[in-house]
């Protein structure tokens, strides 16, 4: 299961969004802007249409930053872009070819130490806010500028455009959305655009979580929350410890295997 999405920014002009909607789109990913403080000229436009037609959609901020406290002032800025609208898909940190020229071109080299620092502190920064963050890389950059623990720490939105597309599967590298093709065709765009497919239930997702993170879903799922957590404790399957954080696969294999009754 997957929601069909469009990424859009000023490139695409003045979007006929009812005709995106009419054409099967989804969701939308909406640029908020780049840099220090650069709002993208087709934001508030984008972004009062999809409210007024129902299209849930999120943000992304292209980066131009290469200190740790540039990127949580352009988490900031994002923030501050989105805050007259709901968002229902994250946030998200676009790091590309570009901001890499750009730090370049300034005397910075770009380390996998420093691109993981930047993505780190911009989502850490949307995290902050209430929002829900997520990094935009392709393989590449997965491989060469961003730690092992980001993609664990965060959602990733992949960009990789294949030459057939199947999007009943998600790719491997994909963490919740995948971008799939540059060259899409959808009615009221004129030109290509970026297509995308979202496999998590963004807008159930974060329609879960309050503004500052907590369940509320009311005391009797605390309740039952609680009890689980004794019986796993009792059971030996767990510690109990950090309940809120996200488990691994080898920590999910080593559960199982105690729920088995082994050591």
């Amino acid at each position: 299961m997957y929601r069909k999405g469009i990424d859009v920014s000023k490139w695409q002009g003045s979007v006929d969004w009812q005709a995106v909607k009419d054409d099967g789109i989804e969701f939308a990913m909406l640029r908020a802007g780049y840099g220090q403080g650069n709002i993208d000229p087709q934001f508030e436009r984008n972004a009062s249409e999809c409210t007024r037609l129902g299209i849930p959609f999120g943000v992304y901020w292209f980066s131009y930053a290469y200190t740790p406290e540039m990127a949580r002032r352009e988490a900031q800025f994002c923030v501050q872009a989105a805050a007259p609208y709901k968002l229902q898909y994250p946030a998200a940190f676009d790091f590309e070819y570009d901001s890499v020229d750009y730090a370049s071109e300034r005397g910075v080299a770009v380390t996998k130490s420093l691109a993981s620092s930047l993505a780190r502190a911009f989502c850490d920064e949307i995290e902050d806010s209430g929002l829900y963050p997520m990094v935009y890389a392709n393989p590449n950059y997965l491989s060469a500028y961003f730690d092992s623990e980001i993609p664990e720490e965060f959602d990733i939105w992949l960009a990789q455009w294949p030459r057939d597309p199947q999007l009943e599967n998600e790719p491997a590298l994909a963490g919740g959305m995948w971008q799939y093709t540059s060259g899409g065709a959808v009615n009221g765009i004129k030109g290509r655009v970026d297509l995308n497919a979202a496999y998590k239930d963004y807008p159930a997702i974060i329609a879960g979580e309050d503004q500052g993170g907590e369940d509320v879903n009311g005391d009797d799922y605390t309740q039952e929350a609680e009890r689980a957590r004794d019986w796993v404790v009792k059971q030996g399957i767990s510690d109990g410890t950090r309940p809120d954080d996200y488990v691994t696969r080898q920590e999910v294999w080593v559960m199982l295997y105690r729920l088995e009754g082994n050591e």
